[in-house]
């Protein structure tokens, strides 16, 4: 890869790419993270010690958030971190945020054999900026882009499949989904342990919902904080779904309750164009009854006049006209 120019650093500065870079960096800050220490002839100098930051404290910090919000044992977790910090991936963020553009080495140092340096280095600036900016950085770049938080794509609409993966961080036992046809003919589903558990049910006409329903609703308990407690405590787990169900019913009932309103306001609007349409229809009966008279004394006007042009002239009024013309 060629040398970037140093004084075309910062060219592109202001693409929206470097959105979130401008967040973390000043032009200053990130000339010195995106310098390596073959750049310069004097020791100590570069990115050698943000680099160590980066391996070291950044991946720490990271591997603390695992332990605080991830599931599994030590060994899925060490999986996890480990994938996370690949090689492969580095060298795909220092693509996509066209950072060579910025990275400056030695002549005889190649940036593109090693530019999981220079993301690492980017690593140790962000261990070094305050909790919040930090933690925002590790979600949205290490964790939510991350593949291998769960075994499952986020294209993967298998949500049994996924409520397995689930069960699997906290209990030995599978789930199935069983189908039933109820009394009053509604489709029932129940989701339930390889013990004969019920996890949970849900009911509907539509039998393809039915199931829909159910699996969701799994997902949502075993991705619970407590669903080691709720697994292992029937009545503890009776109680999460009848809270689950007063929430449902609760939600149900404020749809039903807007619903009704917004009904009730097209009623009313409804209505009120009936009124208006009836004040513009007696308004245009009554137009068009004053044009009908109008139209008649017109006609009235008309014949009295054709009929007065029409009476035969007096002699007097002859003589009269002929004297005239003279």
């Amino acid at each position: 890869m060629q040398q970037p120019n140093p004084k075309d650093n910062f060219k592109r500065w202001d693409d929206p790419l470097y959105n979130d870079l401008r967040r973390i960096f000043s032009r200053v800050k990130l000339r010195e993270v995106m310098t390596h220490s073959s750049f310069y002839e004097q020791e100590g100098k570069g990115n050698s010690r943000l680099v160590f930051a980066g391996m070291y404290v950044f991946r720490g910090q990271v591997a603390e958030v695992l332990f605080r919000y991830a599931t599994g044992e030590g060994t899925r977790l060490q999986h996890l971190l480990g994938n996370m910090f690949r090689n492969e991936r580095l060298e795909r963020m220092f693509d996509e945020w066209r950072l060579w553009q910025f990275a400056r080495a030695g002549e005889k140092f190649d940036i593109s054999k090693h530019k999981h340096i220079f993301i690492y280095a980017l690593f140790g600036y962000v261990s070094t900026l305050d909790e919040d900016l930090r933690q925002w950085f590790i979600g949205k770049y290490l964790l939510t882009e991350s593949e291998h938080l769960f075994k499952h794509r986020r294209r993967n609409l298998d949500l049994l499949a996924q409520a397995n993966d689930m069960l699997k961080q906290a209990d030995d036992r599978q789930l199935t989904l069983e189908m039933e046809v109820t009394e009053e003919g509604m489709n029932k589903a129940k989701v339930m342990l390889s013990d004969g558990t019920v996890l949970c049910e849900a009911e509907s006409k539509s039998w393809r919902y039915a199931r829909q329903k159910a699996t969701k609703l799994a997902l949502n308990l075993l991705a619970m904080p407590a669903r080691k407690y709720i697994l292992s405590n029937p009545e503890y787990h009776a109680r999460v779904l009848a809270r689950e169900e007063e929430k449902r019913a609760a939600r149900k009932a404020e749809i039903e309750a807007r619903d009704a309103a917004k009904k009730e306001e097209r009623l009313k609007k409804k209505e009120e164009r009936k009124v208006q349409a009836r004040i513009r229809d007696a308004k245009r009966r009554e137009s068009q009854a004053a044009a009908k008279i109008r139209k008649a004394e017109n006609a009235r006007r008309a014949a009295i006049k054709a009929a007065k042009e029409a009476r035969p002239m007096s002699a007097n009024k002859r003589r009269y006209l002929e004297d005239k013309k003279k």
